[in-house]
């Protein structure tokens, strides 16, 4: 288990770090449509989270979810 948390955090570390050194803009007009993907997203993950808590998480539901909101809030 502890295994498993450490390589969660090294890998949000790297990706932080990466993230912040690749100079990537978008302009303001884009501000709104990034935030609702973003969210969109964030649902997808965390009832991917919920789903793995109560044992009922499958690959195939949550990739298609993530991807069908992705597409509805692009």
């Amino acid at each position: 288990m502890w295994l498993g948390f450490w390589l969660a955090v090294i890998g949000l570390g790297l990706g932080v770090l990466i993230g912040l050194n690749i100079p990537l803009l978008f302009p303001g007009a884009y501000a709104k449509y990034l935030s609702v993907a973003a969210l969109a997203a964030l649902d997808s993950i965390f009832g991917g989270i919920r789903a793995g808590m109560e044992d009922t998480f499958d690959n195939t539901i949550f990739l298609t979810g993530f991807f069908s909101n992705a597409l509805l809030a692009a």
